[in-house]
């Protein structure tokens, strides 16, 4: 069990990261911590405080609970914040944004 939740936490916080545009380097550094210690949590092989946790809800503006939800939930809350944190990733590039445009109005 410890090690299916360490893997949905980095996960998590590989994704939110990356939505984010922060870089592994800047996030360790913000969050007090070692790029080596935040990749091994990203990789699901190390864990981290509760202190730390926070500091990460913090400077990612996330919640803490969002860091511990299994992917592929069928939440309606879920779904959202991926569909956000998947435009969040492509919002320069216009051309996939246009194709996300045209689906999302042939659903209405």
């Amino acid at each position: 069990m410890k090690d299916k939740i360490c893997q949905i936490l980095g996960n998590n916080i590989k994704k939110i990261r990356k939505s984010k545009k922060i870089t592994q380097n800047e996030l360790a550094e913000k969050i007090g911590i070692e790029v080596k210690s935040l990749s091994l949590v990203e990789t699901g092989k190390g864990f981290m405080s509760s202190k730390t946790l926070e500091k990460l809800s913090f400077i990612l503006n996330t919640p803490v609970k969002n860091f511990f939800e299994e992917p592929n939930s069928n939440d309606s809350d879920t779904i959202y914040r991926e569909i956000v944190d998947n435009l969040n990733i492509i919002k320069s590039d216009s051309l996939k944004l246009n194709t996300v445009n045209l689906v999302i109005k042939s659903l209405l």
